[in-house]
C-alpha cells in the first residue's frame, strides 16, 4: 500500500496545526505518525533567510481511502495567514513519531465542523452548543457569555434601527454600529500622534469587493481561521457603492475584518440575511483570553505589523539578562527567550513610544538583531551576538513613524555603522516653506507660489504633531501630500484642521499612489546630502536633500503631471534610490543579506516596489515571527551591545 505524507509549511509555529496533528495519531481508522521540523529555508541563492516550520502527517493506505482522507484534513486544517505551502507527497520511510507534539494553548473557537451551523440562520444551534471537534463552547469569550439566539435577534434588530450596540463588560467591550463609532478625542488623538483606524466588520465576504479595494491575497487571508485586520482602501467606483457607503466611508483606509467568534459568526449572518454586507466595529487590542492581530503583506508574505502576544523561542545567550519596551517585558533563561505583554500597560501608541526614543541607530540595530534572530543563522558566545558565515554582511532599513529611521550596515567583523538617516522636517510648514524660499530651488517655489496659491496656503497652516518624528518617510509624505493632492482633497473650507494628522495625510498621499496603475513614473529626485552635526556623539553623516525632492514634486505638478502618477512615482524613485544604495554598499563592503523593519513598510506601495528591486539581487530578511516595530525592538535590544544605566 502507498504511503503518503500530508506536509504544511508554516512562517510560524501554529498550534492548531500541532494539535490537529496529535487527533489524528489518536485516530484508529489508520497508522498515523507525526512530526514537527524547523528547517533554514536557504535552498537557492536568494531564498529568504527564514525559519520554516513544517507539520506532518504520514499514513498508509489504499488509493481510494486515502483520496477521502486528503480531502478531510483538506477540511480540518483551515487556512491559516502563516501557511506557506502545502503538499501531499509519496514517501518511502517514515520520519514521524508516535509521540504528541507539545505546543501552545489553541484559542480557535470555531471549525470546519461547527463554523456552518452558527452561520446557518435556520439551523437550531447556539454559540454555547457542543463541538467535540475544536471544543469551541468551552471558550466563550466574556463578551459572549449568557447570549441565546434571542438576545442575538435583539442586538441584529437594534443594529438595523441605526442604534450603537456595546457587548461586554467595561474593560473588554465590543461596539457595533451602521454608523462610524468615533471613541477618540481630536485634541488627544493630535497629541498621540496617531488617530485608529476605523474597523469593520464584514458579514458578507463574497461581496467585499464591491465596497473594497481587495486583492486575492488579502481576501485569503482575512477568510484564514486567525481573522486578522488589514488596512483597505474604500472602493471609490461610484457606480458600484451605496449611498449609505459614499456617506460613511469617506476616509483613506480602514481596518477590515471577519467575524471571528461564535457570538459575531451569529450576528453577521443575521445581518447578511437583513441585506446588510459590512457595519463598523471596536474591538480592543487585548483582552483577557484574545489579542488583536493586525498583519501586513510583505515580500511576498504576511508579517505582523505589532505584536500583542506573548513570544516564547530558543535563542543563543544575550548580552542582558531582561529589558522593559513599551509593554514589552523580555527576559532569558534556560536557552529560552521570553516575551510577555503587560496587559495592564498602555497599548502601543505613538505617544507612548515617542516619550521613550532610543538614542541614534539603536532602533535599527535592535531591529536588525531580533531580524537575526527569527532566520536561526546566529550563535552567540557570552553576549556576542553573531551571525553564522552565511549572514555576517548586511544591510537593515529601518523606517518608523515611532523611532529615528535609518540605513544601517554590518561589516564582516561585525562593525555597525550609519549610512543613512531619513532627513529631519520642519515642525510646521512656515518654516518648510522659509527654508525652501532661502534655498537654491527657490526659483521653482516661487513659480509653485504663483500657480497654486491656495496649496501654499494650506501648507503654511500645517504642523506636526508636538512629539512627533521628524526624520519619518510618515512625516515625508505628509509635506509631499500638501504639495501633491488637490486642495479638496486635504480641505473642503480651504484651511487645515489644526488637528490633521500627518497619518492621514500619509494615508491619502498612499492611497492616491495605489490607484495608479502603470509601472513608470516620473523620476522624483532624493538627492544625498552630508550631515552638518555639532553633536560630537552623532552617529549619522548622510541624510536626503528633502529640498530638491519637494522642489522636484513641485517641477512635475507644474508641468501638468497627474497627482497619482506623481504619488506613485515617490515611492517609484525612492526605492530605485535605496536599492542603488545598497548596490553601492554591495560593491563597498559586500551584503549577505537586507533586513527590513520598521511600521512605515505598512504602506504597501513602498514595500512592493522596494521588495521587486532588492530581491532580485539580494535575500530579504522580513521578522514573521516577531513583527515589524514593537516585540522585535524589545528582543533586539536584550542583545544591544549598550552599557545599562
Amino acid at each position: 500500500m502507498p504511503k503518503i505524507c500530508f506536509n504544511f509549511h508554516c512562517y510560524r509555529d501554529i498550534p492548531l496545526y500541532a494539535d490537529l496533528c496529535n487527533l489524528y495519531l489518536a485516530d484508529n481508522r489508520f497508522d498515523f505518525t507525526i512530526g514537527h521540523l524547523i528547517n533554514n529555508d536557504q535552498q537557492t541563492k536568494h531564498a529568504q533567510f527564514e525559519q520554516v516550520h513544517t507539520y506532518f502527517l504520514e499514513v498508509e493506505g489504499l488509493e481510494a481511502e486515502l483520496g477521502d482522507l486528503a480531502d478531510e484534513i483538506a477540511t480540518k486544517f483551515l487556512y491559516s495567514v502563516w501557511l506557506k505551502s502545502a503538499e501531499v507527497i509519496t514517501i518511502e520511510h517514515r520520519l514521524g513519531t508516535k509521540n504528541c507534539l507539545q505546543h501552545h494553548v489553541v484559542n480557535q473557537r470555531f471549525c470546519s465542523e461547527c463554523e456552518p451551523k452558527l452561520s446557518d440562520i435556520n439551523a437550531i444551534y447556539d454559540i454555547s452548543d457542543n463541538c467535540q471537534q475544536c471544543f469551541g463552547h468551552k471558550k466563550l469569550q466574556d463578551y459572549e457569555l449568557g447570549f441565546k439566539q434571542q438576545d442575538i435577534c435583539d442586538v441584529v434588530d437594534k443594529i438595523v434601527q441605526g442604534k450603537e450596540v456595546c457587548l461586554g463588560e467595561t474593560a473588554n467591550q465590543i461596539y457595533l454600529s451602521l454608523n462610524s463609532i468615533n471613541l477618540t478625542n481630536p485634541i488627544q488623538d493630535f497629541e498621540n500622534q496617531a488617530r485608529p483606524l476605523q474597523q469593520i466588520l464584514f458579514t458578507h465576504p463574497q461581496v467585499i469587493t464591491s465596497s473594497f479595494i481587495v486583492n486575492e491575497q488579502q481576501a485569503l487571508a482575512l477568510s484564514s481561521f486567525e481573522k486578522p485586520f488589514i488596512k483597505l482602501a474604500p472602493n471609490k467606483n461610484l457606480d458600484a457603492i451605496s449611498e449609505h457607503e459614499k456617506q460613511h466611508l469617506i476616509a483613506s483606509y480602514y481596518d477590515v475584518t471577519f467575524a471571528d467568534s461564535r457570538l459575531l459568526i451569529k450576528i453577521a449572518a443575521l445581518l447578511k440575511h437583513k441585506g446588510i454586507n459590512w457595519l463598523f466595529i471596536n474591538k480592543p487590542n487585548i483582552t483577557k483570553t484574545s489579542n488583536t492581530l493586525r498583519v501586513t503583506w510583505l515580500d511576498s508574505a504576511w508579517v505582523q505589523t505589532t505584536t500583542l502576544s506573548d513570544i516564547s523561542i530558543e535563542a543563543p545567550l544575550p548580552r542582558h539578562d531582561d529589558n522593559r519596551y513599551l509593554q514589552y517585558d523580555v527576559s532569558y533563561k534556560k536557552n529560552v527567550l521570553s516575551c510577555h505583554i503587560d496587559k495592564h500597560a498602555e497599548i502601543t501608541s505613538t505617544s507612548h513610544i515617542a516619550s521613550k526614543p532610543l538614542a541614534g541607530i539603536d532602533a535599527a540595530i535592535c531591529a536588525m538583531h531580533s531580524g537575526l534572530l527569527s532566520t536561526g543563522c546566529i550563535t552567540s558566545a557570552k553576549g556576542f551576538f553573531e551571525a553564522t558565515s552565511t549572514l555576517k554582511k548586511l544591510a537593515c532599513i529601518y523606517f518608523s513613524s515611532q523611532q529615528s529611521s535609518s540605513v544601517i550596515t554590518q561589516n564582516e567583523q561585525g562593525d555597525i555603522n550609519s549610512f543613512l538617516q531619513l532627513p529631519i522636517l520642519p515642525q510646521n510648514g512656515v518654516e518648510l516653506i522659509q527654508e525652501l524660499t532661502s534655498s537654491d530651488k527657490n526659483t521653482i517655489f516661487k513659480k509653485y507660489n504663483d500657480a497654486f496659491p491656495d496649496t501654499v496656503t494650506l501648507v503654511s497652516e500645517f504642523n506636526l504633531a508636538p512629539n512627533e518624528r521628524l526624520d519619518s518617510l510618515q512625516a515625508f509624505m505628509a509635506y509631499a501630500a500638501l504639495i501633491v493632492l488637490p486642495t479638496e482633497e486635504i480641505s473642503s473650507s480651504g484651511h487645515i484642521s489644526p488637528h490633521l494628522l500627518s497619518q492621514e495625510l500619509a494615508n491619502k498621499f498612499h492611497a492616491l499612489a495605489q490607484t495608479y496603475q502603470g509601472n513608470n513614473a516620473p523620476r522624483i529626485d532624493f538627492p544625498l546630502c552630508a550631515i552638518n552635526s555639532d553633536d560630537d556623539f552623532s552617529v549619522h553623516n548622510r541624510s536626503i536633500n528633502w529640498r530638491k525632492t519637494l522642489a522636484s514634486l513641485m517641477s512635475f505638478k507644474l508641468a501638468g503631471a497627474n497627482p497619482a502618477i506623481l504619488a506613485f512615482g515617490f515611492f517609484d524613485s525612492f526605492t530605485d534610490y535605496l536599492s542603488n544604495w545598497i548596490d553601492h554598499l554591495e560593491q563597498q563592503q559586500g551584503i549577505d543579506a537586507v533586513v527590513l523593519a520598521g511600521s512605515d513598510f505598512s504602506y504597501e506601495v513602498l514595500a512592493n516596489r522596494l521588495c521587486i528591486r532588492l530581491g532580485k539581487n539580494y535575500p530579504l530578511v522580513v521578522n514573521r515571527q516577531f513583527d515589524l516595530d514593537g516585540a522585535n525592538i524589545a528582543i533586539g535590544g536584550m542583545y544591544l551591545a549598550k552599557r545599562r544605566r
